[in-house]
Protein backbone atom coordinates (compact mmCIF):
# COMPACT_ATOMS: atom_id res chain seq x y z
CA UNK A 1 0.00 0.00 0.00
CA UNK A 2 1.66 3.09 -0.64
CA UNK A 3 -0.68 5.61 1.16
CA UNK A 4 -0.50 4.55 4.78
CA UNK A 5 -1.89 5.92 8.39
CA UNK A 6 1.12 7.18 10.31
CA UNK A 7 1.66 6.50 13.95
CA UNK A 8 -0.10 9.28 15.81
CA UNK A 9 -3.20 9.30 12.61
CA UNK A 10 -1.33 11.33 9.91
CA UNK A 11 -1.40 10.12 6.25
CA UNK A 12 1.96 9.06 5.42
CA UNK A 13 2.85 9.03 1.78
CA UNK A 14 5.14 6.71 -0.31
CA UNK A 15 6.43 5.23 -3.73
CA UNK A 16 7.79 6.93 -6.13
CA UNK A 17 6.25 7.73 -9.95
CA UNK A 18 7.50 8.87 -12.95
CA UNK A 19 5.20 11.09 -15.54
CA UNK A 20 5.43 13.93 -18.13
CA UNK A 21 4.14 17.36 -17.37
CA UNK A 22 1.37 17.98 -20.44
CA UNK A 23 1.37 21.05 -22.85
CA UNK A 24 -0.86 22.63 -20.53
CA UNK A 25 0.86 22.15 -17.54
CA UNK A 26 -0.88 19.62 -15.94
CA UNK A 27 0.74 16.43 -14.12
CA UNK A 28 -1.33 13.12 -13.41
CA UNK A 29 -1.49 12.35 -9.26
CA UNK A 30 -0.94 8.48 -8.78
CA UNK A 31 -3.98 6.57 -8.67
CA UNK A 32 -2.71 5.79 -5.16
CA UNK A 33 -2.41 9.21 -4.20
CA UNK A 34 -5.78 10.22 -5.52
CA UNK A 35 -8.16 9.41 -2.14
CA UNK A 36 -6.45 11.75 0.19
CA UNK A 37 -6.73 14.34 -2.08
CA UNK A 38 -10.55 13.94 -3.13
CA UNK A 39 -11.55 16.53 -1.06
CA UNK A 40 -8.52 19.57 -2.80
CA UNK A 41 -5.10 20.27 -2.03
CA UNK A 42 -2.74 23.02 -1.57
CA UNK A 43 0.46 22.70 -4.36
CA UNK A 44 2.98 25.15 -2.96
CA UNK A 45 7.27 25.60 -3.06
CA UNK A 46 8.87 23.06 -1.05
CA UNK A 47 12.90 22.70 -0.15
CA UNK A 48 15.18 22.30 -2.81
CA UNK A 49 13.32 23.05 -5.27
CA UNK A 50 10.44 20.98 -5.30
CA UNK A 51 7.10 21.35 -5.36
CA UNK A 52 4.50 20.00 -2.48
CA UNK A 53 1.42 18.51 -2.52
CA UNK A 54 -0.06 18.76 0.69
CA UNK A 55 -3.94 17.56 1.52
CA UNK A 56 -6.16 20.81 2.95
CA UNK A 57 -6.01 19.28 6.90
CA UNK A 58 -1.83 18.93 6.37
CA UNK A 59 -1.78 22.66 5.05
CA UNK A 60 -4.24 23.77 7.87
CA UNK A 61 -1.41 22.69 10.02
CA UNK A 62 0.91 24.06 8.10
CA UNK A 63 -0.37 27.32 7.85
CA UNK A 64 -0.99 27.81 11.39
CA UNK A 65 2.72 27.22 11.76
CA UNK A 66 3.94 29.54 9.83
CA UNK A 67 1.45 32.28 11.32
CA UNK A 68 3.57 30.97 14.53
CA UNK A 69 6.56 32.47 12.97
CA UNK A 70 7.84 36.02 14.17
CA UNK A 71 7.01 38.56 11.95
CA UNK A 72 9.51 40.89 13.06
CA UNK A 73 12.94 38.33 12.14
CA UNK A 74 13.46 39.03 8.22
CA UNK A 75 14.34 35.29 7.56
CA UNK A 76 11.02 34.29 8.88
CA UNK A 77 9.23 36.86 7.05
CA UNK A 78 10.74 35.88 4.14
CA UNK A 79 9.53 32.11 3.88
CA UNK A 80 6.36 33.01 4.86
CA UNK A 81 5.97 35.21 1.41
CA UNK A 82 7.64 32.58 -0.41
CA UNK A 83 5.31 29.60 0.97
CA UNK A 84 1.77 31.78 0.77
CA UNK A 85 2.58 33.14 -2.39
CA UNK A 86 3.24 30.07 -4.36
CA UNK A 87 0.81 28.26 -2.58
CA UNK A 88 -2.48 27.03 -4.62
CA UNK A 89 -5.63 25.35 -3.47
CA UNK A 90 -6.68 22.85 -6.17
CA UNK A 91 -8.85 19.55 -7.15
CA UNK A 92 -7.81 16.93 -9.29
CA UNK A 93 -9.72 16.66 -12.10
CA UNK A 94 -11.66 13.97 -13.61
CA UNK A 95 -8.64 12.46 -15.66
CA UNK A 96 -6.52 12.64 -12.53
CA UNK A 97 -4.28 16.09 -12.96
CA UNK A 98 -3.65 18.68 -11.49
CA UNK A 99 -2.58 22.16 -13.20
CA UNK A 100 1.08 23.86 -12.10
CA UNK A 101 1.12 27.28 -12.26
CA UNK A 102 4.05 28.61 -14.83
CA UNK A 103 5.24 30.46 -11.79
CA UNK A 104 5.58 27.09 -9.81
CA UNK A 105 6.73 25.13 -12.76
CA UNK A 106 9.55 27.73 -12.83
CA UNK A 107 10.42 27.64 -9.36
CA UNK A 108 10.77 23.49 -9.75
CA UNK A 109 12.80 24.29 -12.97
CA UNK A 110 10.12 21.89 -14.77
CA UNK A 111 9.25 22.56 -18.25
CA UNK A 112 6.11 21.38 -20.43
CA UNK A 113 7.05 17.97 -22.40
CA UNK A 114 9.20 16.91 -19.89
CA UNK A 115 9.39 14.04 -17.55
CA UNK A 116 8.48 14.84 -13.74
CA UNK A 117 9.40 12.85 -10.65
CA UNK A 118 6.42 12.38 -8.33
CA UNK A 119 7.47 11.25 -4.63
CA UNK A 120 5.76 9.91 -1.66
CA UNK A 121 7.44 11.63 1.11
CA UNK A 122 6.00 11.10 4.38
CA UNK A 123 3.34 14.11 5.11
CA UNK A 124 3.59 15.55 1.67
CA UNK A 125 3.91 14.63 -1.80
CA UNK A 126 6.56 16.31 -3.69
CA UNK A 127 6.82 16.57 -7.49
CA UNK A 128 10.26 16.93 -9.28
CA UNK A 129 12.04 17.90 -12.43
CA UNK A 130 13.09 14.30 -12.83
CA UNK A 131 16.88 15.62 -13.64
CA UNK A 132 16.60 17.44 -10.51
CA UNK A 133 15.52 14.52 -8.40
CA UNK A 134 18.09 12.48 -10.02
CA UNK A 135 20.39 14.64 -8.48
CA UNK A 136 18.47 14.85 -5.32
CA UNK A 137 17.89 11.17 -4.67
CA UNK A 138 21.96 10.42 -5.30
CA UNK A 139 22.98 13.06 -2.03
CA UNK A 140 19.72 11.68 -0.29
CA UNK A 141 21.11 8.28 -1.10
CA UNK A 142 24.51 8.83 0.15
CA UNK A 143 23.40 10.19 3.23
CA UNK A 144 20.91 7.38 4.15
CA UNK A 145 23.63 4.90 3.44
CA UNK A 146 25.95 6.81 5.62
CA UNK A 147 23.17 7.03 8.51
CA UNK A 148 25.73 5.46 11.21
CA UNK A 149 28.16 8.34 10.83
CA UNK A 150 25.52 10.91 11.49
CA UNK A 151 23.87 9.54 14.58
CA UNK A 152 26.74 7.51 15.87
CA UNK A 153 25.13 4.07 15.64
CA UNK A 154 27.10 0.85 14.91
Amino acid sequence: MLVVQGTKGGIVFLGEYKHTMDSKGRIVIPSKFRDELKQGCVVTKGQDNCLQILTRKSWKNEAESMAALSKTNKTSRQIMRSVFSGAVDTSIDSAGKILIPETLREYAYMRLGEAISITGSGSVIEIWSTKQWKKVQIEADKAFANLNELTGGS
